[in-house]
């Protein structure tokens, strides 16, 4: 079925267009990774991506995982993902961040969650990127996967907002599906890209005042 799909639709870099695969080896190379961890607050250089002492807050996140900036070749293959609906570009960015995971010391046994999206807006999109990605990482990582969380209300996307409006416009936005089976776990958010931070930040919140002991953040690009 691959093969066939390939004929009738032929792969091509998400940068330089070039036929053959959605990330040449040429455009893959140009790809700029985040070399050290960094906390998910400050974003300085964290041990293991743990969040500072200084910046840690009581409903807050525990550490971030992030592995490339939000430029080039990773932007590109993200924005086809959202806008063009091309989501087998998913699995190069589960691939890449799987190849970075040895930098972070998040809890080997978190519960890895999806940031959701607004049922409009996954009607519309017909899929959720970080459900995709999520699902991925679970079937890689042998990681137990739930889908915990709602967006109660539709909010504007955060790329078209200042920083100071980010945490405003996602402030009450989440809430849970269910509020058994959280207490003393462990929980990694998931999305594409992580900006503010005000989203993942917000989610976290829910999470830790359902009981849950420890909420990381991962997401395949810096913004």
């Amino acid at each position: 079925m691959n093969f066939i799909l390939d004929l009738l639709f032929p792969k091509r870099c998400v940068t330089c267009r070039k036929f053959g695969e959605y990330l040449c080896p040429n455009c893959f190379s140009k790809i700029e990774f985040v070399q050290n961890p960094v906390c998910p607050y400050c974003e300085r250089q964290a041990v293991g991506g743990k969040t500072h002492p200084g910046c840690a807050k009581r409903l807050g996140l525990d550490g971030l995982v992030v592995v490339c900036r939000y430029r080039g070749p990773v932007r590109n293959a993200i924005i086809k993902i959202k806008y063009k609906w091309i989501y087998d570009i998913e699995k190069i960015l589960a691939t890449i961040i799987s190849q970075n995971l040895w930098k972070f010391d998040f809890p080997a046994d978190s519960i890895l969650v999806p940031i959701p999206l607004h049922a409009k807006r996954k009607r519309w999109r017909g899929f959720n990127q970080a459900e995709l990605l999520g699902k991925d990482l679970a079937r890689r990582f042998k990681h137990p996967y739930l889908d915990l969380l709602l967006r109660n209300r539709y909010t504007r996307p955060q790329v078209e907002l200042k920083k100071d409006d980010r945490k405003k416009n996602v402030e009450g936005a989440f809430s849970l599906k269910k509020q058994s089976g959280i207490y003393g776990k462990k929980f990694i958010l998931v999305d594409d890209v992580y900006t503010s931070g005000a989203t993942m930040s917000e989610c976290a919140k829910v999470l830790k005042k359902a009981g849950a002991s420890s909420v990381w953040a991962l997401a395949v690009a810096l913004g």
